[in-house]
């Protein structure tokens, strides 16, 4: 018995002093064209063996975060695999393997990285968080193709133990074609509104989205809060006519609208109205409007409301010559493409002149004259009558209105006595 007990000791001792070989052979991937899992044992001697020992009764890791992963080729990816309930020692380990059907091949294990078994563009890294009791293993990068179930399979425990073990996998679809803002229908060219009331600029565009649009007025001025492919502009001013355009971006780059004018047109406002006149016959009147409008205003002249005035078609009427025919009440209609206005009436009074004095008369051969200063514009007519006291005043002559003020000499017969002149004016 005693000799047995030996015997034992001496097997164990040998034993123990190859065993850090075997593992090592074990844990190394080069010795093996195909396995069904790798554990990383980096332990040797009694000393670890002991404390392995120590370990076998640890609690068991918990994958916190392992899920399958989903993306786009071409788009930046990442996430993390956290696995908790790990001292951070030479007994736990997390190792990872790429699945082909049912062989794992490629093999990461603690603190390597590589993007070996990783789909191209992608990397992943195992970190041994030391004394904090977790590992944590990050997926980062930009997928270059597509890939449809890639499946990698963590493992995490300790020796001795059997692992905790999770597959996920990836899914990368193609990344998808971007194409850049077309515009299909652009905004209304010559828009046209009365002042105070609603425009919406439209554009219709074709393009990957996310689209994003910035109207612009008069070619460089951000309009605030324009970020919409519609543009509504509410209580029109003069001051919004003018040229508006959008620009469209997206990722695969931009493009204009055309430049869309719009008018804001202004019905005429009077802001002064003509005033009256009161001149005598054969004189002058003028009346003037004052009024604002776009587009261009338009101005025709009446009398009484009813008789247009012959060339009365600007925002003053000048009268010469005046009749006493004209008096009365002028007004004017003011009107453009946003609409009319009529002013208030100007009253003209024409008065009667007084009529010249004749002077100068004269006897001279056979005839009598007498001299006087015309009133321009108006008919002059000489009048004759035997009698101051009665009888009937008869036409001499009409003198036509003259242009000027100058002399008007008449003359008559001597043979025609006792007769008396007068001159009256016509207004």
């Amino acid at each position: 018995m005693k000799y047995s007990v030996q015997r034992h000791a001496i097997l164990l001792a040998a034993l123990l002093q190859v065993l850090p070989i075997v593992r090592n052979f074990l844990a190394n991937p080069a010795t093996a064209n195909t396995f069904a899992f790798i554990l990383k044992w980096s332990v040797g001697g009694a000393a670890a063996v002991g404390a392995y020992d120590a370990c076998s009764g640890a609690t068991a890791p918990i994958f916190v975060t392992a899920t399958n992963y989903s993306g786009t080729v071409g788009v930046y990816f990442t996430n993390n695999i956290v696995v908790t309930n790990v001292p951070g020692d030479p007994g736990a380990f997390f190792n990872l393997f790429n699945l082909s059907e049912t062989t794992f091949a490629l093999f990461i294990s603690n603190n390597v990285a590589t993007n070996v078994c990783m789909p191209p563009g992608l990397t992943f890294k195992c970190l041994d968080v030391s004394g904090q009791k977790y590992f944590t293993g990050s997926i980062y990068g930009t997928p270059t193709t597509a890939v449809t179930n890639f499946f990698v399979h963590f493992q995490a425990g300790y020796k001795g133990q059997t692992p905790v073990e999770t597959t996920n996998f990836f899914t990368f679809s193609p990344t998808a074609a971007v194409s850049q803002p077309v515009i299909t229908n652009q905004p209304i060219v010559g828009a046209t509104n009365l002042v105070g009331t609603t425009n919406n600029l439209i554009n219709v565009v074709a393009g990957t989205a996310p689209l994003i649009y910035q109207w612009y007025f008069n070619t460089n001025t951000a309009v605030a809060g324009a970020t919409n492919a519609t543009l509504t502009l509410t209580n029109l001013q003069l001051a919004n006519s003018g040229y508006y355009r959008c620009t469209i971006t997206n990722t695969a780059g931009s493009t204009n609208s055309a430049n869309a004018l719009l008018t804001v047109w202004q019905p005429p406002v009077i802001t002064n109205n003509p005033a009256g006149v009161t001149n005598v016959a054969g004189g002058s009147a003028g009346f003037t409007v004052t009024a604002g409008g776009v587009p261009a205003l338009n101005y025709q002249w009446f009398l009484n409301a009813t008789t247009p005035q012959s060339g009365g078609t600007t925002a003053s009427l000048n009268l010469a010559g005046l009749r006493a025919s004209q008096s009365g009440n002028y007004s004017v209609i003011i009107a453009n493409l946003a609409g009319s206005v009529t002013s208030s009436p100007a009253t003209l009074l024409v008065t009667n002149p007084l009529p010249p004095a004749a002077v100068s008369p004269v006897l001279s051969g056979s005839q009598f004259r007498f001299t006087f200063n015309g009133i321009p514009g108006l008919t002059n007519t000489i009048l004759t009558n035997s009698s101051l006291s009665g009888g009937t005043w008869g036409v001499l002559t009409n003198i036509p209105p003259p242009a000027n003020s100058n002399p008007i000499t008449i003359s008559n017969a001597l043979n025609l006595p006792n007769l008396y002149y007068r001159l009256m004016v016509t207004p």
